[in-house]
Order: C-alpha cells, then sequence, then structure tokens
C-alpha cells in the first residue's frame, strides 16, 4: 500500500459528502457502514479470485483496527496531557 495522508479535514470532506447523499450519515456509525460498503463495492469490482478478495479485505479490517487503535491512543494522551497541564495549586496573593 501507498503512504496515506490521513488527516481530520480529509475525513471530514468524505464524511460531509456521505451526508449530502444521506444525512443519516452525519451519524458516525452510518458513515462507517457506507464507507465498508464501499471498500467491498471497490473490491468486489475486481477481477481475482475470490481468496484473493477475502485476503485483502482480513488486511484492511486489520489496518483499520489498527487506525482505530492509534486514534483512541492520540485522544487518550491529549486528555493526559490537558488534565495535567490544568493541574495546579492556587494560594492568594500577598498585598
Amino acid at each position: 500500500m501507498s503512504q496515506l495522508q490521513l488527516n481530520g479535514q480529509i475525513v471530514k470532506q468524505i464524511t460531509d459528502t456521505l451526508a449530502n447523499h444521506d444525512p443519516a450519515a452525519q451519524d458516525p456509525g452510518v458513515a462507517s457502514q457506507y464507507l465498508s460498503a464501499i471498500v467491498g463495492f471497490l473490491i468486489g469490482q475486481e477481477d481475482m479470485p475470490r481468496e484473493k478478495k477475502r485476503e485483502i479485505l482480513e488486511e484492511l479490517t486489520a489496518f483499520a483496527e489498527h487506525v482505530a487503535d492509534d486514534i483512541a491512543r492520540q485522544k487518550t494522551e491529549t486528555a493526559t496531557r490537558a488534565s495535567q497541564e490544568a493541574f495546579g495549586i492556587w494560594k492568594p496573593g500577598m498585598s
């Protein structure tokens, strides 16, 4: 696979396109179903043995799981940093 350039902007553009097609796709679960169906559609059009298609789908599933875990880890790290930065003890100033 080539090097992907995934970021929030491209994800928003894609999910906005899906929501323009079907307002229900504003729900991340519905948008994810569309994206899964699109993957199936693209792989289904390829001229290759069924077992090869299944292998590709398994690899893509593992990749999607890796990305989901990585994003969740990043969110946790960001939240932890934010809470550490916000921690402090206030002491009244002397006048």
